[in-house]
């Protein structure tokens, strides 16, 4: 989107794959940006810039992370807390929430538990070759087999035909939910929309054959995917 307006969003970037829209973190922001028609500058950090570029905005001393969004100079950390500063800053543009945030923070825990969960160990392999020079990738290896509870990043990501039925399993009930609703937020697209969306990118970024095999070949999914077109590619609303 045109850099027309005072905010300003970080994405993160794998260098080994410029310009890909791929973090289910940053797209949060990103589509929520999209969903309620603000205009944004992008700019994008990869794993080594986030340990300087970010904590010069943040004057924090917490764990670097995106995505982070600077609005009249002030910054704000995490996706959830954005969508609710930009649902507050900015009331007159779409709503995320509906009136009811508490139901897409809900969803959000469901996703991350029940799809999230099965697109990271499907692409996991493929962040690590994506992220940069051998030197970035010893980092993110040690960084992220740090939490793994003694794990390899290969140990860790299992087998990928398990997790592609614990990622159809997960989707099923959305499916099912999209059989009375165009939405997963009902009759309008909502935060839970973003969530969703953000994590099938995740997935259509890295691993696109397994994204068409086995998402889009559920007809529901498919035609809400195409539906939601415009949030993820940044344009009006086709209903305005």
């Amino acid at each position: 989107m045109l850099a027309n307006n005072n905010i300003v969003f970080y994405d993160l970037e794998l260098l080994n794959k410029p310009g890909l829209v791929w973090s289910p973190n940053t797209c949060k922001t990103r589509y929520a940006l999209n969903l309620k028609n603000i205009p944004y500058e992008t700019k994008w950090v990869n794993f080594d810039d986030i340990k300087t570029v970010i904590p010069a905005i943040t004057k924090s001393s917490e764990r670097p992370s995106v995505p982070i969004i600077v609005h009249d100079d002030k910054p704000v950390v995490d996706s959830w807390d954005i969508a609710v500063y930009l649902e507050e800053q900015f009331p007159n543009n779409p709503s995320l929430f509906h009136g009811n945030p508490a139901v897409h923070k809900f969803f959000l825990h469901y996703a991350d538990r029940y799809i999230n969960s099965s697109v990271f160990r499907l692409v996991l392999l493929d962040i690590h070759k994506s992220t940069g020079d051998e030197k970035l990738q010893d980092w993110f290896r040690k960084d992220r087999e740090s939490w793994m509870r003694g794990k390899t990043l290969e140990q860790f990501a299992g087998n990928a035909q398990d997790n592609i039925v614990k990622l159809k399993t997960g989707i099923a009930l959305v499916s099912s939910h999209l059989k009375e609703f165009l939405y997963v937020a009902g009759d309008q697209p909502g935060w839970a929309d973003v969530v969703l969306l953000s994590y099938l990118t995740f997935l259509v970024s890295l691993k696109p054959e397994i994204f068409e095999k086995e998402v889009l070949s559920d007809e529901k999914i498919r035609a809400w995917w195409k539906r939601t077109e415009y949030i993820r590619k940044g344009v009006a609303s086709p209903n305005l």
